[in-house]
C-alpha cells in the first residue's frame, strides 16, 4: 500500500483540499505539521522552492502546490474520478477551482487574520504547534503579515462593507448556480466542489462569512454534501 506524507499547515484551505482528495482516493497518508518556527528557520523553503504548502511526498516524488498535487493524484489514483471526461465540464471545473484558489482565498485570509475579532480565534490556532515564544509573537506579527499580503493583492485595501458586498454577490450567484444541482459541475463531485468548499469552510469560520451564509440554504446544503463525501473514514 502506498503511504504518502503531507507537509501542511493544518488550517490552510489548500491543505484541506489535498487532504479531502487523498481521503476520496483512499490513499494512506501521514501528516507532518510545518510550524511558523519551521518557516522562519527556512525549512519550508527546503520543502518547496515557492515556500508554500501543501507539499506531498509520495512514491519518491515531492509535489508542491495543491492544484499540481490533486492532478498528480487524479492521474495516479483514477478512482473515484474527480476530473470530468467532457472537455467543457473540465474547463468549467478549472475555472471554478481557480476562482476558489485565487479569489475566495484572499477574502478568507483577510477576514480570518486581519479583523481583530476573528484573529482572536484564528491566530492562536495557526500557532498552536509552535512554542511559547512564537505564540506570543504571532498575535501581532501574523495579522500584519496577512494584511500586507491582502493589501498587495487588493482585497485588503477594501473597507469591510465592500468585502461583505463582494462575498454576498459570490454567495448569491453560487446559490443560483446550485439550484436543482447536487454538485457544481456535472452529475458527480469534482475538484471544483472540493476547492470551493475548502475556501467557503474557512469563510464560515468568520463572523462575517457565517452571517452571510445563513441566507443561502442551497450553498449550505451543498457544503454539507461535500463535507460528508470527503471526510476521512475511520
Amino acid at each position: 500500500m502506498t503511504t504518502a506524507t503531507l507537509y501542511q499547515y493544518e488550517m490552510s484551505p489548500f491543505c484541506d483540499k489535498v487532504r479531502r482528495v487523498l481521503q476520496l482516493k483512499g490513499v494512506d497518508y501521514r501528516v507532518e505539521e510545518v510550524t511558523i518556527a519551521d518557516t522562519l528557520k527556512g525549512r519550508l523553503k527546503k520543502l518547496s522552492p515557492a515556500a508554500k504548502l501543501p507539499v506531498l511526498e509520495i512514491e519518491g516524488e515531492r509535489i508542491a502546490d495543491s492544484s499540481d498535487i490533486v492532478r498528480f493524484l487524479e492521474a495516479r489514483f483514477p478512482e473515484p474520478r474527480l476530473v470530468p471526461v467532457d472537455p467543457k465540464e473540465q474547463a468549467l471545473m478549472h475555472f471554478l477551482e481557480d476562482w476558489a484558489d485565487e479569489s475566495l482565498y484572499f477574502y478568507e485570509m483577510h477576514l480570518r487574520f486581519t479583523l481583530p475579532h476573528n484573529a482572536e480565534r484564528w491566530v492562536p490556532e495557526a500557532a498552536k504547534h509552535d512554542g511559547k515564544l512564537v505564540r506570543s509573537i504571532a498575535g501581532v506579527a501574523l495579522p500584519r503579515a496577512m494584511l500586507k499580503a491582502t493589501r498587495a493583492q487588493g482585497t485588503g485595501r477594501k473597507p469591510i462593507e465592500a468585502i461583505r458586498l463582494d462575498l454576498d454577490r459570490h454567495f448569491h450567484m453560487l446559490n443560483q448556480w446550485l439550484a436543482g444541482k447536487r454538485w457544481l459541475v456535472g452529475e458527480s463531485l469534482t475538484l471544483a466542489d472540493v476547492a470551493v468548499f475548502a475556501q467557503l469552510q474557512c469563510l464560515a469560520g468568520t463572523a462575517e462569512g457565517q452571517d452571510l451564509l445563513r441566507g443561502y440554504d442551497g450553498v449550505r446544503a451543498w457544503m454539507a454534501r461535500v463535507d460528508e463525501s470527503t471526510q476521512r473514514r475511520a
